[in-house]
């Protein structure tokens, strides 16, 4: 049972975030812009000659993202739209054009990030909480984050154009951008939004932007507050995002035969700002999913979900511990409804199964509220309904008051969970978070207490060492350096200490030290120090020590970046040796690998791990692929590694930003092992 003072603690939290709004502190005064229409729209084209450029705004000097070292590439940057656009225009100065890095071709890749790139970030809804990015390379290789999340399909998150051409002289290249405003999900007639550009080199570590940020601004997390407003002359357009109904027919060969299925895709927005989503039997064999490392684990290691149904909106719902979206497995109707109204934001999805398992339905809801700039409250659920179970329900209400201090982000967080099965009352968590993270080279820290029942239960959730109490705090600092060698460093220091929750008795505590460096020319060492004790049963306790590093090379170099890691001790009772080993290798210009191997040697076991993954770029919409995964040995079954097979697979892909989409698979990308068989997708948009 939690303990009462911390339910105390935390109702007075929330019942204090709900009634006092304005808690929160309100930055310093942002910059204000009035953005002039043009009748005249540019050709996307990279030539920066178009008439709408000598009328348009145009930005102020480039300074850096952090800290005051000069700026030696000058970039000029202009905006303007014609009322449905917004346009934005780059002249990318560079005296070295040898030192140019621009490899990325294949459109949505967030390899782009990692090239010579320029890049515009923003806040359509003008609420300096949340913001898009949309980012060009030197070859005018597009990559977006739309916020909230969203699938790759061009026609499903909407497209946007840009373009790039090199200078006359050689020396640089100027790129032109085109953003609907249709694609920003904006209020309706509205009448600003805010936006920030930058322009990213690759040999150097520190992005210039326009305009500067305040110290207090000076961190990612909290940029979006500090944006400057562009005021329109007319309001954007009150319309609508189109309906998209993708549509998708999937026929696959084997040995022992043939067989087809179609699906369907439908998204409906609700308004410009809220979407609803439909999936009727959605394709999840032929999306390649990551997969979990060979090394031991107490708990179920998180891995990312690539499946576009549920990374749509993902940014939107509940937090792993609630709703782990790989929890739930092929279904047959599937339900979500993602957006942002003014300062509430909703995320609900819901599944229904009725082939392949047991009848199942799962539901997932978050609603927040947004208090000011940097606090907000929340509430989520969960729901699991299964016809070989009994049926669970998890409800979590959350809380977090977040100011700016200097050039720190402090916050305070809160959170209380209670779970049903069968409509029983079992098992609650709670926790409390402070927590203080400044702008690079400026300490963090974060101390928290938190208790997890014995019986709390979340079929749909992530949760890990039920029956605990106790605490932990983190420090750390990281900071980015714009001359000499060093390039980074940072270093952290975690503790982590428990009790059962249900005796009183010892747990487990745990101290760890990472310290890490990287140079300008693309080299890293890190260190990592681990100690610890776990009382695992009344009969089991184990001492464990770790120590090991690892070093990195050629990592400003893209596609070609390597890696060494090796780590020994005691864990889990055993003696414990792990070695990893990845590179990377562009073998053309449109031709890269990438390969790993990890093993993993605990007691008389050991495990491996191999994966190759090849790319060949056809164009920026077409591409042949390849992915190897073997894996052999034994473990536990917190250790995705303990399965065994190899699976190697071939794809080709061809995706288009008006039209049909074309995939054709030989193999299976989320087999044990190397199936014979032959799957063709074609997702053609109506």
């Amino acid at each position: 049972m939690v303990s009462k003072s911390f339910q105390a603690a935390s109702y007075a939290l929330a019942a204090f975030l709900m009634i006092s709004p304005t808690w929160a502190k309100s930055p310093a005064q942002r910059e204000s812009f009035s953005l002039p229409t043009t009748k005249s729209a540019p050709k996307i084209d990279g030539d920066l000659s178009d008439a709408c450029w000598k009328t348009a705004f145009k930005a102020g000097e480039f300074v850096r993202f952090t800290g005051g070292a000069p700026i030696v590439e000058q970039t000029e940057a202009w905006v303007t739209t014609d009322g449905t656009t917004l346009y934005i225009a780059f002249e990318c100065r560079d005296e070295h054009p040898e030192l140019m890095r621009a490899s990325e071709t294949q459109r949505g890749s967030s390899a782009v990030e990692g090239d010579d790139h320029v890049s515009v970030v923003i806040d359509s809804q003008n609420l300096r909480r949340g913001a898009s990015s949309f980012s060009v390379n030197a070859l005018g290789t597009q990559v977006e984050h739309l916020e909230g999340g969203t699938a790759g399909n061009i026609t499903w998150a909407g497209d946007w154009k840009a373009a790039t051409k090199p200078l006359p002289e050689g020396k640089g290249w100027s790129c032109e951008i085109a953003i609907p405003f249709q694609l920003l999900r904006h209020p309706a007639r509205a009448r600003a939004f805010g936006l920030q550009v930058g322009r990213s080199l690759n040999r150097e570590g520190n992005q210039m932007i326009w305009p500067a940020l305040p110290p207090e601004g000076q961190s990612f997390f909290v940029r979006a507050a500090f944006l400057p407003e562009f005021r329109l002359a007319q309001p954007m357009p009150d319309q609508r995002p189109p309906v998209v109904v993708l549509p998708y027919s999937l026929t696959t060969a084997r040995t022992e035969g043939a067989s087809a299925r179609q699906g369907m895709d439908i998204k409906y927005p609700f308004s410009t700002t809220l979407t609803g989503l439909l999936a009727v039997n959605p394709d999840f064999q032929t999306i390649e999913q990551d997969v979990a490392s060979v090394n031991f684990s107490y708990n179920e290691q998180q891995v990312p979900d690539r499946r576009p149904f549920f990374a749509e909106g993902s940014e939107f719902l509940p937090s792993s511990e609630v709703f782990y979206s790989r929890r739930v497995g092929q279904f047959d109707e599937g339900l979500k409804v993602v957006g942002r109204e003014g300062a509430t934001s909703v995320g609900l999805v819901t599944s229904q199964s009725r082939t392949g398992e047991p009848d199942r339905t799962s539901a997932a809801l978050a609603l927040r509220q947004a208090v000011g700039l940097f606090s907000e409250y929340s509430v989520y659920a969960a729901s699991d309904n299964r016809a070989d179970k009994l049926s669970n329900r998890v409800v979590r209400a959350a809380g977090n008051y977040g100011w700016v201090d200097g050039t720190q982000r402090n916050g305070v967080y809160f959170s209380r969970s209670q779970s049903w099965q069968g409509g029983v009352q079992k098992g609650g968590a709670s926790d409390l978070t402070l927590s203080s993270r400044g702008a690079p080279g400026r300490p963090r820290y974060r101390v928290s207490t938190s208790s997890l029942s014995e019986d709390f239960i979340s079929d749909l959730g992530l949760v890990q060492d039920r029956n605990r109490k106790g605490w932990s705090a983190s420090m750390g600092i990281r900071n980015q350096l714009d001359r000499g060698r060093l390039l980074s460093y940072d270093a952290d220091c975690d503790y982590t200490s428990n009790k059962r929750l249900t005796t009183d008795a010892f747990f487990n505590e745990s101290i760890s030290l990472d310290l890490g460096v990287n140079t300008r020319d693309g080299f890293g060492l890190d260190i990592n120090l681990d100690e610890g004790r776990r009382q695992q049963d009344t009969a089991t306790r184990y001492h464990d020590r770790l120590a090991g590093g690892g070093f990195s090379w050629n990592q400003r170099t893209l596609f070609q970046g390597g890696g060494l890691r090796y780590r020994s001790g005691m864990q889990g009772g055993q003696p414990t040796q792990s070695l990893s080993i990845g590179q990377g290798f562009l073998v053309s210009k449109p031709f890269s690998v990438r390969t790993s191997f990890s093993q993993q040697k605990r007691g008389g076991v050991t495990t491996r791990q191999i994966i190759a993954t090849g790319t060949y770029r056809l164009d920026s919409l077409r591409a042949l692929s390849a992915r190897l995964l073997s894996q052999n040995g034994t473990g536990n079954a917190a250790n995705v590694g303990a399965q065994t097979g190899t699976n190697l697979y071939f794809a080709y892909s061809q995706r288009s930003r008006k039209g049909t989409d074309f995939f054709l698979l030989l193999g299976d990308p989320n087999s044990g092992n190397t199936r014979s068989q032959m799957t063709l997708k074609v997702t053609r948009p109506l």
